[in-house]
């Protein structure tokens, strides 16, 4: 399969271990937007957390190696709640434990990159992490912008 065969299901996506084949992501996500009502403001959300999440398991999980794959599926159990699932076969990392760092100051604003932590917890609602027997799995839950899941 090529990068462009990777996507497998409407609710499914599916990903080499290349940074380029990350330009999949924010396409895919516009369709699930579209099909289900999720507002500008969530959408932006969680393409910045998937991006950041599968940009962080080719880099550092997979250390840029090509041939391995990343399943992303979207589940949308109740209206106004929406929840990816990313499932990896890379070394153990759980992101909802993982220590934030610190914050980037005025001083350091060369620093670019290590705010992916932060910036998941900050636009992600809800994060659920499981070690498989073969790697990953990161639920990942946003609430609609004003949905009554939102103010939770």
């Amino acid at each position: 399969m090529t990068g462009n065969d990777m996507e497998t299901a409407e609710g499914q996506l599916t990903l080499e271990s290349r940074l380029s084949d990350l330009v999949q992501v924010a396409p895919w996500i516009e369709r699930l937007a579209a099909q289900h009502g999720i507002p500008a403001e969530t959408q932006f959300g969680i393409d910045l957390c998937l991006e950041e999440v599968l940009s962080n398991i080719i880099r550092h999980g997979y250390s840029g190696e090509p041939n391995h794959f990343i399943d992303v599926r979207f589940e949308n159990p109740r209206s106004g709640y929406f929840v990816f699932v990313v499932e990896d076969k890379a070394p153990l990392f759980n992101p909802v434990d993982a220590q934030e760092p610190p914050p980037i100051s005025a001083d350091d604003g060369s620093q670019v990159g290590g705010q992916g932590i932060r910036l998941l917890r900050e636009f992600a609602d809800a994060l659920e992490y499981q070690a498989t027997p073969s790697g990953n799995r990161l639920r990942i839950g946003f609430s609609a912008a004003g949905s009554a899941t939102a103010n939770d």
